[in-house]
């Protein structure tokens, strides 16, 4: 059912949205041949020309006249693959058109074989390559074209559809990579080609194949078992290894495939613990490494006094709780230190490497890495405390076992970063905050204020009990000074 616009509005939309937008948007809701008539006659302008020589119905008439009234290369390139340019016509274009007429035209998909047989010896490569990738044209035609000495059309030709075998058997062996690049990487061929270049011995196409956005599971699978390294390494995301590909892999004397089995996140478990014995430590430490290592095989490794690969699995961010507790158990220090850098430990781990090793170098780290804990054993403590480094005293005053001696020992610390770090002690009474509010460092003081501040109300009851007790605390003192 023709299309219900007036002149004007039809007009006033080629100007705003451009012949091409309107062109679209009238394709199938056809407008009615006197409009356009209409439109030619009074509106010669070339936005409405251009829109004329693109609608697909324009009466042939229309077209054959402003193609003759108006040579604007624009406007007869867009007549050139209009379906109703009439035979005299395209023969007048393919004749006297200027390149960009005569490209237009070699695409038109309706032309015949006379125009064809023109175009075919045109001097231009760009109307040559425009005729090549037309995959309407007869076979004899494209024949020709491959055997164009500009490798351009040859790589147009392989582009199109509807290739012959033979023509992509040619193609396939071209001596311009360009064309096989083509042909091999983009083409559009039947899967039988696609297969059997997989499965060749060419290492070119396999690589080029691996360039298609998409590929049949048996085009996979066939490239799988290319010798070629790049198509194997190429290939590996694309497919799943079965348990045999895998134990092959693991059995290989080639050290490579033996770590590309250990770093695989499918791998079976009976598979892991095979290479959990590797001979090499490249392969063991490359299992250990793997987030997707069985819990079993990694508790075998931690328990092993194989340093490296405990270095390794100390290092894997997918370790289950039992493997880290095992490894912070571990006798070898840098085990452990490795441990400590850590960005998941729990207080379960931590009282292994903190209290159970006493190991101050390893808390050390830890204090740099300002990673505090609380259940620092008394005894420690002390060393912590005795210690001249800022850091081991500012990771002691965050202590909830500190007597009431070593807090008022801490007030009076000659590091700030140690009073700071006793401000967020939660076991600090008001009185003690109160002190450390006072303190000639602003972030101390601050600090000291703001726990003062979120410090809940004292309950009454209480108050009144630390004040009977007070009360008899400094009685008994003042017995105890006259005794």
């Amino acid at each position: 059912m023709p299309a219900e616009i007036e002149k004007e509005e039809l007009l006033k939309a080629i100007r705003k949205d451009g012949p091409h937008k309107v062109v679209q948007q009238y394709r199938h809701n056809l407008l009615p041949s006197r409009l356009l008539i209409d439109l030619y006659g009074e509106n010669p302008e070339r936005d409405v020309l251009l829109f004329l020589a693109l609608y697909p119905t324009v009466p042939s008439q229309v077209l054959e006249d402003l193609t003759e009234a108006y040579p604007d290369p624009d406007i007869l390139a867009a007549a050139a693959v209009n379906p109703r340019c009439t035979h005299l016509l395209l023969v007048r274009m393919a004749r006297d058109g200027g390149t960009p007429v005569r490209a237009a035209l070699a695409a038109n998909k309706q032309q015949n074989n006379k125009i064809t047989a023109r175009l075919i010896t045109d001097d231009s490569l760009l109307v040559r390559a425009a005729l090549a990738g037309n995959g309407a044209i007869a076979n004899n035609f494209r024949a020709t074209l491959a055997q164009d000495p500009e490798p351009g059309v040859r790589s147009a030709l392989a582009g199109s559809s509807k290739l012959p075998t033979e023509l992509v058997h040619a193609l396939s062996s071209d001596e311009s990579a360009v064309v096989r690049t083509e042909i091999y990487g983009l083409a559009n061929v039947d899967s039988e080609f696609l297969l059997g270049w997989a499965n060749s011995d060419n290492p070119e196409a396999q690589r080029l194949l691996l360039t298609r956005s998409k590929l049949d599971p048996e085009v996979i699978e066939a490239l799988a078992l290319s010798p070629d390294p790049e198509v194997q390494q190429a290939i590996r995301p694309l497919r799943t290894p079965t348990p045999a590909e895998w134990l092959a892999k693991a059995e290989s004397e080639e050290e490579a495939f033996r770590i590309e089995a250990a770093v695989a996140d499918d791998l079976p478990p009976e598979i892991q613990h095979q290479l959990a014995g590797d001979p090499s430590s490249e392969v063991r430490t490359a299992l250990a490494g793997n987030p997707a290592i069985d819990e079993e095989v990694a508790l075998w490794i931690a328990a092993s006094n194989d340093t490296q690969s405990c270095e390794a699995l100390a290092a894997n961010p997918g370790l289950t709780d039992p493997v880290k507790i095992e490894l912070c158990h571990h006798e070898h220090e840098v085990v452990r230190l490795r441990m400590a850098y850590r960005d998941d430990l729990t207080n379960e781990l931590l009282d292994i490497l903190v209290n159970q090793h006493g190991d101050l170098k390893l808390i050390g780290h830890l204090a740099l890495r300002n990673i505090s804990y609380p259940g620092i054993k008394p005894e420690l403590i002390e060393q912590l405390l005795a210690h001249r480094r800022p850091s081991l005293q500012a990771f002691a005053a965050q202590a909830g076992a500190l007597s009431d001696a070593q807090v008022r020992k801490l007030i009076r610390n000659d590091f700030a970063s140690v009073r700071l770090a006793l401000c967020g002690n939660p076991i600090l009474t008001a009185a003690a905050l109160e002190e450390l509010s006072r303190d000639w460092n602003p972030s101390v003081a601050d600090g000291a204020r703001e726990r003062l501040e979120n410090l809940p109300p004292p309950d009454p009851e209480q108050e009144e009990e630390i004040e009977e007790n007070g009360s008899q605390s400094l009685v008994s003192r003042i017995v105890d000074l006259f005794k």
